[in-house]
């Protein structure tokens, strides 16, 4: 459980050190982008080489890689817009409604169990979501068009997580990594830096808009952590963790914590459903991991 505990807590200090860029005037896209490149640093330094294979289209894994790599660097950017205009906690709660994804995948596609405590559980879960979500006094008198960027930028994080989530567990159910779980985290971030770079030239030299020592020291920052939410996530996989547990627990767990975080620190507003929330989430999780 250790290492489960390690990954929501470096998906929690993701939404951290986004809140942060917003209040420096970070440029999202250029340190999210040299934070991908510092992961196949820190990559190479676990694995003891360089981290990204030059002959990647030998490897089974390589159309995933390319297509997470996309996935990778385009939600980031999303998540990044969405925490500094949404919120930490209701980016964090849509976002973590995608737990259903990559579980009702398992469940349906490679007949994962579905005894009735997990069930439950993964039903107070969705449940826990939507009391979080619930809208206090101030929001309720807001009136949202369907393109509000508050809206929108969640639901994109959502549909995103949930296709990511259900890559990496593909990959790591039908056995394309085997023991390349660092290599093959390693090389979707870099082609996500890679293809992030790309639009970086363009925005050099379109919009005149140049990478700044802050946007380095930023990217060095959220490298570290990012890089272990991902690797965290194919580790625990390959322990024997099955997909509709792990994602579940791990969707709940930041869940409650982003929330706690976004009130304590951001004074994000708590109220009865937002605490009532918090406790099914908690129930959810006990329930699912003893199934």
């Amino acid at each position: 459980m250790i290492w489960l505990f390690l990954c929501i807590t470096f998906n929690i200090l993701l939404a951290i050190i986004f809140k942060t860029f917003q209040r420096y005037n970070v440029d999202n896209h250029n340190a999210i982008v040299i934070n991908y490149f510092v992961c196949v640093i820190v990559a190479s330094i676990v694995l003891g080489e360089f981290a990204f294979p030059m002959n990647l289209w030998e490897k089974p894994w390589a159309i995933w890689a390319v297509l997470l790599g996309l996935l990778f660097i385009s939600g980031f950017n999303v998540m990044a817009l969405s925490f500094q205009k949404s919120g930490v906690a209701i980016t964090a709660i849509v976002q973590k409604m995608s737990l259903i994804v990559p579980s009702s995948f398992a469940i349906a596609f490679y007949s994962e169990p579905l005894p009735w405590m997990k069930g439950l559980g993964i039903g107070i879960a969705l449940a826990a979501i939507f009391f979080v979500n619930h809208p206090n006094d101030e929001t309720s008198k807001r009136r949202f068009s369907l393109w509000d960027p508050i809206l929108i930028l969640p639901l994109l994080t959502l549909v995103m997580s949930g296709i990511i989530e259900i890559l990496l567990f593909y990959v790591e159910v039908e056995g394309l990594v085997v023991d390349e779980g660092i290599l093959f985290t390693s090389t979707c971030f870099g082609l996500a830096g890679i293809f992030g770079a790309i639009y970086s030239l363009y925005r050099v030299f379109a919009q005149g808009i140049y990478p700044r020592m802050k946007e380095l020291k930023a990217g060095i920052t959220l490298g570290v952590p990012n890089f272990l939410t991902i690797y965290l996530l194919v580790f625990l996989l390959s322990k024997g963790w099955q997909a509709s547990v792990l994602f579940p627990i791990n969707s709940v767990g930041i869940l409650i914590g982003t929330s706690i975080v976004g009130f304590l620190l951001y004074k994000e507003h708590g109220d009865r459903y937002k605490i009532i929330g918090i406790g099914l989430g908690v129930l959810a999780i006990l329930l699912i991991s003893s199934s």
